[in-house]
Parts: C-alpha cells; sequence; structure tokens
C-alpha cells in the first residue's frame, strides 16, 4: 500500500508531467542508442570493406 507522501505524489499535477516528460525522454535516448548502434555497424563495416580494398 503506498503510504502518504506517495498518494500525494501520484495525485500531484506535477508529478504526473515529470513522470511523463522522464517517460519521452528515456523513449528518445533509447531510440538514440539504437540508432548510433546501427549506424555505427555500418560505418564499421564501410572501413573494414575499404580498408581491405587499399593495396
Amino acid at each position: 500500500m503506498p503510504s502518504g507522501s506517495v498518494k500525494k505524489f501520484l495525485a500531484d499535477q506535477k508529478a504526473a508531467e515529470v513522470t511523463e516528460l522522464a517517460l519521452v525522454l528515456a523513449l528518445i535516448v533509447a531510440g538514440a542508442v539504437s540508432l548510433i548502434v546501427l549506424i555505427g555497424q555500418n560505418v564499421k563495416t564501410f572501413y573494414e570493406d575499404t580498408d581491405s580494398a587499399l593495396p
């Protein structure tokens, strides 16, 4: 059971906004990390192919 301070936090509109913004930020960060990993693999492959093509 939530304590009194937790109930107040959950009922507070500012707390709801902060929680919502934190979730949005977490989704943005997860998307950015996924994109960086994907691009990183492509860049690594590009440089490895270029390196092997050089005499």
